[in-house]
């Protein structure tokens, strides 16, 4: 490289950038399907523990260039608590998708730059299909089936005792049991001890993404809010649409509706060097299925 190549690229707009911000580069790579092959792991978090633990030195604000599919949600959380203890201001910046435990990601982060085709996605974990072991479901899918069908049960029930009050005469409280008696014939069959177990373990991971998600947000999406109540009420809001209201998991979540929710978004178009960095991401894809996990310039 000559020097006048050299002084080219190192005042390109991606070099500027490097010179107040380090960034992080967390790339998973797809199957020629399209598919995620990877996902966020373990592993994971001690490769970038040992990366803060190696760098020697460290820039106020850290841009973090994500695209995954998701993972494990504890190692996700770490790795934000990992990236916390050097860095005040972290950014995170979406090529194309941040889905599941990279939503839970930008939940910690302080802001997200996202361009037209980048989402996040709903944090119904996924779990283990009760059916099938090579297979993943849901937790909301269980939980809100058999939910449902505590719901039609109650809803005969109650059906049933103002049948038999009304039109047989029986006095209401035997109407009550007589109804609860018959209901629990109908329902007992479809509700084996594995459903219950099943129901209770969705129930707990639902539990689990809404308490580490309405934490990052309060601590740090949302930190600009300076009330205290409000900033709770809005996490509050945010985590439970992202938990139960999404009618699917897969479900895209474009940037336009997270402005709405007082996300914190810069448009990748306002982005000088995101050109630079839209290169890194498709050199990724092109790189035969290997995840890319490293700081960029090291």
């Amino acid at each position: 490289m000559n020097a006048e190549q050299e002084n080219k690229e190192s005042t390109t707009p991606l070099a500027k950038y490097l010179q107040s911000n380090d960034v992080l580069l967390m790339l998973y790579p797809k199957d020629e399907n399209g598919y995620f092959s990877e996902s966020i792991q373990q592993k994971d978090e001690i490769s970038i523990y040992k990366l803060i633990k190696d760098k020697k030195e460290y820039k106020e604000t850290l841009l973090i260039f994500l695209n995954t599919s998701g993972g494990n949600v504890y190692s996700a959380v770490k790795i934000m608590d990992s990236l916390r203890t050097k860095y005040k201001k972290i950014t995170i910046a979406i090529p194309q998708e941040a889905k599941s435990s990279g939503t839970m990601m930008c939940c910690g982060a302080n802001k997200l730059i996202l361009s037209p085709i980048s989402e996040l996605g709903p944090l119904d974990k996924p779990m283990v299909h009760p059916d099938k072991e090579t297979a993943r479901i849901s937790a909301l899918d269980i939980v809100k089936s058999i939910d449902g069908m505590l719901d039609t049960a109650e809803e005969r029930q109650k059906m049933l005792a103002r049948g038999f009050n009304e039109e047989f005469g029986v006095p209401i409280e035997k109407s009550l049991v007589l109804a609860s008696e018959s209901t629990s014939k109908l329902i007992s069959p479809m509700l084996c001890r594995e459903d219950v177990k099943f129901y209770n373990q969705a129930k707990r991971l639902l539990a689990i993404a809404e308490k580490y998600g309405t934490e990052l947000l309060i601590n740090y999406m949302l930190k600009y809010i300076d009330k205290d109540k409000l900033r709770e009420k809005i996490a509050s809001m945010i985590i439970r649409r992202l938990v139960w209201l999404y009618p699917d998991h897969g479900f895209a979540i474009r940037r336009n509706e997270l402005k709405e929710w007082f996300f914190t978004i810069e448009d990748s178009e306002n982005m000088e060097c995101w050109d630079e960095l839209w290169k890194e991401f498709e050199k990724s894809i092109e790189n035969g299925g290997r995840k890319l996990i490293k700081f960029m310039g090291a």
